[in-house]
């Protein structure tokens, strides 16, 4: 009876062993079992979540500029010069196969001055996103007027000075404009999903401009000076700074950096832009 029992026992904890055996491993949570979207992550280190043939980093400390850990960086030896309007950078950041950036030079002004350098930054498509945002920013107009004369004319001079910087005077007015502004990051700041990103077109640079208008008649000549000072307003010159940017495409986001440098040329009145790098998650 005794020997019976044992044979039982054995019987039953071996039936046991069957069932637990048969059961399926646990599935891992990536987001596929429920159709659920990963939210906007970013690196740090190489923590990664399989998600078929890619991998969604995982949120813990954001990115630093400069920290190439976990991302795809490419360098390049490219310098678009000032007056290379025909020839922007062009950008597939993600080789995705659509172009994703564009920085270009053009030139544009009124026909009585000739034309000055605007160097822009574009988003191409919605899935790109500049790490910047649009900021309510402050000019300042001030005029000074003198009276001449000059072999019995009346020379009446009217100086004008456009300034992003500060005013002349106390009362000078003061304007008020929204710009799309991209932020000039230094190198181990740290960026990410919380930040404001925003897809468009920036100004990076607009040339400082002089030039004089006159207009005479029988006795007078009105003669008009203007000075458009954009400094203040422009992105740093003469050093290196990194540009964010997000691509988010099918729920999910890469975060990386464009490496660049304004050089100043013509006496700093207008700028090379020279490309030095760029990364994006892997």
């Amino acid at each position: 009876m005794k020997k019976q029992l044992s044979i039982m026992i054995a019987l039953v904890v071996l039936a046991i062993g069957i069932i637990t055996s048969c059961k399926k491993d646990p599935i891992p949570n990536n987001n596929e079992q429920n159709n659920e979207q990963p939210s906007d992550t970013i690196p740090s280190g190489n923590d990664s979540i399989p998600n078929g043939n890619d991998t969604i980093p995982v949120v813990i400390d954001g990115i630093r500029f400069g920290d190439t850990t976990g991302m795809k960086v490419t360098t390049y030896n490219t310098i678009m010069e000032f007056d290379e309007g025909r020839n922007p950078i062009i950008l597939d950041l993600n080789n995705g196969g659509i172009d994703d950036i564009k920085i270009e030079t053009f030139y544009d002004g009124p026909l009585a001055i000739g034309e000055f350098q605007t160097l822009t930054l574009h988003c191409l498509n919605d899935h790109t996103e500049l790490l910047g945002d649009s900021i309510v920013k402050e000019s300042y107009s001030h005029r000074e007027t003198t009276y001449d004369t000059i072999d019995d004319y009346i020379v009446i001079t009217h100086a004008y000075t456009f300034s992003t910087c500060e005013t002349i005077e106390e009362n000078d007015p003061v304007n008020t404009s929204k710009v799309f502004e991209v932020f000039a990051n230094d190198y181990d700041n740290a960026f990410g999903a919380e930040d404001h990103f925003q897809t468009g077109e920036a100004v990076l640079f607009r040339e400082n401009v002089k030039y004089s208008l006159a207009n005479p008649g029988d006795e007078i000549v009105d003669v008009n000076y203007y000075n458009n000072i954009y400094d203040c307003w422009n992105f740093p010159t003469d050093e290196e700074k990194y540009i964010g940017f997000r691509i988010t495409k099918n729920g999910n986001s890469r975060y990386g950096w464009l490496k660049i440098k304004l050089h100043p040329t013509w006496g700093g009145k207008v700028v090379d832009t020279e490309l030095i790098e760029t990364a994006i998650q892997k």
